[in-house]
């Protein structure tokens, strides 16, 4: 396996790291542990995955910790978003576990699905960010 494929698995496997973590949706000192979990074990799977192929590690360390944070926000975001709407949201917080799981999976034997994720999870969280700009445009009129 070559530096692009063990950086595409590395991407898969820290993203799945964050959506794992990120699943449950908690907030506040609990959100935080969960966070800075996500992040040590995007950093180390990452770097794992670039040293199981003779690369250096520290790169891995960097990007797997940005890709495990990216990825924690967003499926905190949505999670948090689906407990708020259905009041106990633990079959979609299930969900979103399985799903990174898959991911995990996935990312070990087709290395490539880690560069889809990446780029699924981004544009999930620009639109979710355009949404919740736009909740509240109609206020803004009202000054």
């Amino acid at each position: 396996m070559d530096l692009f494929l063990a950086g595409c698995q590395g991407t898969g496997l820290a993203l799945a790291a964050g959506v794992l973590a990120g699943a449950a949706g908690r907030r506040g000192a609990l959100g935080l542990v969960m966070l800075a979990a996500a992040i040590a074990a995007g950093a180390v799977l990452f770097a794992l995955s670039l040293t199981a192929e003779d690369h250096p590690a520290w790169p891995g360390l960097v990007v797997g910790a940005i890709f495990a944070a990216l990825a924690f926000a967003v499926a905190r975001g949505v999670a948090a978003g689906a407990r708020a709407r259905q009041g106990d949201a633990t079959l979609s917080e299930v969900l979103i576990a399985v799903s990174a799981l898959v991911l995990a999976g996935l990312s070990l034997l087709l290395a490539p699905v880690g560069l889809v994720a990446l780029a699924a999870i981004a544009w999930l969280a620009v639109a979710r960010r355009r949404s919740a700009a736009r909740k509240y445009e109609g206020l803004r009129s009202l000054r």
